[in-house]
């Protein structure tokens, strides 16, 4: 069923393809300013470093000690492993190496680490697009992006604030951790607010890095929409990525892009070329995941298991 729905994404992209002229879209891809692409590379690594960083700041809550260089390492690791498997198999697969390196932490700690990293990426994306969604095509062009600016601030706050962040996070992430086999000892209590704090900061300066990807090579196509519907359109992007049905957002994200095109004002072969720009993006990280991996000691080339 996993392999279906990732043909899913493969026949979708191809269908697309199909549609808008295969000539048409690889002469856009490869007409891509290298400038530009060398630049959205770079930013690319950036973003890794960032939410690296942050998951080590949430496992520092935790009370779990990780080095910048494990955490970069680790998080490699779970890249390679969602490019080939289904669902959020790396996010799971961050956790087993964790408690493979610190067995004193558990499955269940190694989990909520990997489980808030997540929440934090879907809370701000989600609030970003959804807001964006909501707000940008009621409102004048002026006041819209500061709407939405203030609207994922108020956000962000609030989820620092203890009750909402043991309401909406720490306890429905207790129930299920509760009932993972051989984890019988108390749940994780819920990481301290200058943790939260720091790594939602660093939430909020990657995705300013994944929307600046988008803009670079945008432009690096000649694509003048102004950055901030960029933005919009990378959150949209990035939120429909995040639903586990297909690998690295195949398919889903394309359609994405094509839909807009008309909105943006330009052709539809662009955007899906433009989309194509942000899959080898992906695909960049996986092949540095798989280096990882084969570099790795044996421990961490175990597939991953309970």
């Amino acid at each position: 069923m996993a392999t279906g729905w990732r043909l899913i994404g493969i026949v979708v992209l191809l269908a697309l393809i199909w549609h808008v002229g295969a000539g048409d879209v690889f002469r856009v891809v490869l007409g891509v300013d290298p400038l530009s692409l060398a630049s959205g590379a770079v930013l690319t690594m950036g973003v890794l470093f960032l939410r690296s960083w942050r998951w080590r700041i949430l496992c520092g809550g935790f009370n779990i000690n990780l080095s910048v260089g494990d955490a970069i390492r680790l998080y490699l690791l779970g890249t390679f492993v969602s490019s080939i498997a289904p669902g959020r198999a790396g996010d799971f697969a961050k956790a087993y190496y964790l408690r493979e390196r610190q067995p004193e932490a558990g499955l269940a700690v190694g989990i909520a680490t990997v489980a808030y990293d997540r929440l934090l990426d879907l809370g701000q994306i989600s609030a970003l697009a959804l807001g964006a969604i909501v707000v940008v095509p009621w409102v004048p062009e002026k006041i819209g992006p500061p709407l939405v600016f203030f609207g994922l601030t108020g956000f962000v706050i609030s989820t620092v604030w203890r009750p909402v962040r043991e309401g909406l996070m720490a306890r429905p992430l207790n129930w299920v951790l509760r009932r993972l086999p051989g984890e019988d000892g108390p749940p994780p209590p819920a990481p301290q607010t200058a943790n939260v704090l720091g790594a939602q900061a660093l939430t909020l300066a990657s995705l300013i890095g994944l929307a600046g990807v988008s803009v670079v090579l945008s432009r690096g196509l000649s694509i003048s929409t102004p950055v901030w519907r960029l933005a919009v359109l990378a959150a949209v992007g990035a939120l429909v990525s995040l639903i586990p049905v297909t690998t690295l957002g195949i398919g889903t994200r394309d359609a994405l892009y094509v839909s807009a095109a008309s909105l943006l004002g330009t052709s539809p072969a662009t955007m899906l070329g433009l989309s194509l720009l942000i899959l080898s993006m992906y695909v960049l990280k996986s092949i540095m995941g798989w280096v990882t991996w084969a570099l790795s000691p044996a421990r961490d080339r175990r597939p991953p298991e309970l």
